[in-house]
């Protein structure tokens, strides 16, 4: 049996066994990766490695940040993402084929620019949650679930 063969047969059983722990995503090392995180930034790049609570080593990666209209420089170099386990939501490998397309319809910015853009609308929707917050407590109602909007 032929090196390539033998390949293909690890990938077939990987793909077939349904992991439930961190040992998940051993199929997705060293190809790149979509990673959102709680905080709602998201980050894409290669996984290199990860342990058992999921912390996650990202090479050559980018926080994408997505924002409507406004035109800037360039961004800066890919870097190296160090994220723990518990700040991921998602994670998932991009088609690299075809992961560019819909970016050809995007202006790359300034990561600076981009960053105080997005600070700001994340601000203003704590902001507006905390009105409705004190709204509806003094209602006696439940506060609402802020965390739904930045994922």
């Amino acid at each position: 049996m032929s090196s390539g063969s033998s390949s293909n047969l690890e990938d077939l059983y990987l793909q077939s066994y349904s992991f439930t722990t961190t040992a998940a995503i051993i199929g997705s090392v060293d190809r790149k990766v979509f990673v959102l995180l709680r905080d709602g930034r998201s980050v894409i790049g290669v996984l290199r490695t990860f342990d058992q609570f999921a912390n996650l080593v990202i090479h050559d990666g980018v926080e994408r940040i997505y924002l409507d209209g406004s035109r800037y420089g360039e961004s800066t170099e890919p870097q190296i993402f160090l994220i723990r386990g518990e700040n991921v939501v998602m994670m998932g490998e991009l088609d690299i084929d075809k992961e560019d397309e819909p970016l050809e319809k995007l202006t790359r910015i300034d990561y600076g620019a981009a960053f105080g853009e997005w600070k700001k609308a994340q601000t203003e929707i704590v902001e507006r949650h905390t009105i409705e917050d004190k709204q509806l407590r003094s209602r006696g109602h439940l506060t609402s679930f802020l965390t739904d909007e930045f994922y």
